[in-house]
């Protein structure tokens, strides 16, 4: 279905709302034919359904659009010359969508390549009510639904759970509006457009930590709590993990340096002051082990070690009993951490000196 039509089509369908609170769902893919069946099945089996679900299909060639179109009551369109990406995207989606919805309805955006709980729309809403204040709820990100043979998803599984309970020990007041799927107010929605010119910002690497960051300088509050979860897809190469890590990193700082140091940027900011402490501290750590090598046999290096193992095991055995081994075998860990840092400050370097373009990263799995 082109744009044009679907502007006609949604009026129609939104005037006829038998709920109080209008819910469209929003899905943007590229080439996602291995996926997209699993998402809409998991969108169609909420309990609480949604009104309308838009599948943006965006410069697809693998038949995504023939297999999105199989499922009833699902509105396939095509993007329209678009060349910013998933952003783009969502932005042609968005635009056509929120015409036929009142300010308090509400949109959903998440990937092609998610799996969201049968109960996040229904808790999502209900943490709406009575707050006018809140612009979005986030789903909290897993990967407990798809395939851990292998080290590398294993360790984003356990990388996954373990922020999880970061952000639940936070009451949900933490971190990004994920793209993986969030919940959105359509008033809030018009206030960043308003601002900023568009809901999402085309040029940025990471389009999500944009419209977190644009909806806290509007006064707006936001929310990750822990009975809206979501299962991603992994990404299930080294190469493919370092990609995506570089390209996180560097839409992150590219969107600190867009707000500059502000009361809602400040921590952020401080956080890579904190990084970089870190990092020193996790090489003189290294470095101390070496020098005291000989020891690391004695009879008192047991406790330290049986502490460390504790502590990565409770904080990641809900990521299954192979995430328990991999937390015995600790090294496997350390290599991973060392990997994400890499990532981390490459991404820093290439944003800092402009190094490489948006079509080095294209269509990366998030």
């Amino acid at each position: 279905m082109s744009l044009e039509a679907t502007t006609e089509v949604l009026p129609a369908l939104a005037a006829a709302r038998p709920v109080r609170h209008w819910i469209t769902v929003i899905i943007p893919c590229h080439n996602e034919a291995a996926y997209i069946g699993r998402t809409i099945e998991s969108v169609l089996g909420q309990r609480r359904r949604p009104d309308s679900i838009i599948v943006m299909c965006d410069n697809c060639d693998d038949g995504t659009q023939e297999v999105a179109a199989r499922y009833e009551g699902v509105i396939v369109i095509e993007s329209v010359n678009n060349t910013h990406l998933k952003s783009g995207a969502l932005n042609q989606a968005l635009d056509v969508a929120t015409r036929a919805m009142d300010p308090d309805d509400f949109v959903v955006c998440m990937d092609a390549d998610t799996i969201i709980d049968h109960e996040l729309l229904y808790n999502a809403e209900r943490h709406f009510r009575g707050n006018d204040r809140l612009a979005a709820v986030s789903s909290n990100h897993l990967i407990t639904e798809f395939d851990t043979h292998h080290y590398i998803p294993l360790m984003q599984a356990m990388e996954y759970e373990r922020d999880r309970r970061f952000v639940g020990r936070r009451k949900g007041r933490y971190g990004c509006m994920t793209g993986m799927a969030a919940m959105y107010r359509v008033r809030a929605l018009y206030d960043v457009k308003a601002h900023y010119g568009a809901f999402y910002d085309q040029d940025n690497w990471t389009e999500d930590w944009f419209l977190t960051i644009a909806l806290k300088h509007l006064g707006w509050r936001m929310l990750r709590p822990q009975d809206c979860m979501a299962a991603t897809v992994p990404v299930p190469t080294l190469r493919g993990l370092f990609t995506q890590r570089v390209r996180w990193a560097r839409g992150y700082l590219q969107t600190l340096r867009k707000f500059g140091f502000t009361r809602y940027t400040a921590i952020p900011w401080l956080k890579q002051a904190g990084l970089l402490w870190s990092t020193f501290a996790r090489l003189a750590f290294f470095y101390l082990l070496f020098l005291s090598r000989h020891h690391l046999l004695a009879w008192w290096m047991l406790p330290i070690f049986i502490l460390f193992t504790a502590d990565a095991v409770n904080t990641s055995y809900r990521a299954g009993w192979r995430a328990v081994a991999a937390a015995i075998c600790f090294p496997l860990e350390i290599f991973y951490a060392w990997l994400i840092t890499a990532a981390i400050f490459t991404g820093y370097f290439r944003e800092l000196f402009h190094v490489g373009s948006a079509s080095h990263f294209k269509r990366v799995r998030r």
